[in-house]
């Protein structure tokens, strides 16, 4: 009787351990914390934001990985869409670019940043003509863009469309007077028209403005143009150069919308032996190199 009772009491036992095996004890079991949409909308635009300071940084791998994290949580946020476009153009990811600022007009084409972000694209491409209708689109939402009334003026110069892209950079001037690049390359105009005394004076403008390389150096090259060995030129150009080495390559000039005449011009003054010093150390100090150094 008692052996019954103690093989009945086992079975139990092995029954209760058994269920235990195979059902898991609720206790046991983990809950997961599912974010709700508004949430998850915050999150998404908080690493936009930070993506887009990335490329501020100049850090556009970050940002690219930091955009499509963003667009994963959200895919319909348009702002992350144009984030994650710049962040590939700047890596030169042009066609990922185009697909990327696609999917943010597809969202809301009502946006004005998403037809200029696609005019830098096209422009990059080397496609004026069609960055320009990106940025009449760009214009048409948001007249008083002159960012936008600048990348017209350098789209118009690509085309060799002079004086419509004087009035283009005048305009973007107008609207904001602090953008020094726009009255910059309005004098990269009159400089290649010929009319190099007023280009002398609207570059003496731009560096009361902003003393950047660019206009220093092309002050110099203007001033030594009407005047060789003209000392302020001389002086104008060390500086420039050792403040920003790329502006003695060719290559780079040209990236920066130069004119043949003034690179022509640029390529007399950097003859002076007494520029022999600061050539060698830009040559040194970046990866461009011009002909003769090859």
């Amino acid at each position: 009787m008692v052996k019954n009772k103690l093989n009945w009491l086992i079975g139990i036992g092995l029954n209760i351990n058994l269920i235990l095996l195979i059902s898991p004890a609720k206790a046991f079991i983990p809950s997961f914390y599912i974010p709700n949409q508004k949430l998850l909308t915050e999150t998404s635009l908080g690493i936009g934001f930070t993506a887009a300071q990335y490329i501020q940084f100049g850090q556009s791998n970050e940002a690219i990985n930091l955009a499509k994290l963003a667009i994963s949580l959200n895919p319909k946020l348009v702002e992350n869409w144009i984030v994650l476009s710049q962040a590939q153009s700047n890596k030169s990811l042009l066609d990922e670019a185009l697909e990327s600022i696609n999917k943010a007009k597809e969202i809301d084409p009502s946006i004005s940043e998403i037809w200029f972000t696609q005019a830098s694209i096209e422009m990059q491409m080397g496609k004026p003509e069609a960055a320009i209708l990106s940025i009449n689109k760009n214009i048409r939402l948001s007249k008083k863009n002159a960012n936008a009334y600048f990348l017209l003026g350098n789209a118009r110069l690509m085309q060799k469309q002079h004086k419509l892209a004087i009035k283009a950079f005048e305009t973007s001037a107008n609207i904001n007077p602090k953008l020094w690049q726009s009255t910059n390359n309005e004098a990269l105009v009159y400089f290649e028209l010929g009319e190099r005394k007023k280009a002398i004076q609207i570059w003496r403008k731009v560096i009361k403005i902003k003393a950047d390389p660019e206009p220093k150096l092309a002050l110099a090259i203007a001033l030594y143009s009407i005047e060789p060995n003209n000392q302020e030129s001389i002086s104008l150009a060390k500086e420039a150069l050792q403040e920003n080495p790329n502006y003695y390559f060719q290559e780079f000039q040209a990236e920066q919308l130069w004119g043949e005449k003034l690179r022509e011009s640029g390529k007399i003054l950097f003859k002076n032996p007494k520029l022999k010093e600061v050539i060698s150390t830009a040559s040194a100090n970046s990866n461009f190199t011009n002909e003769k150094d090859e």
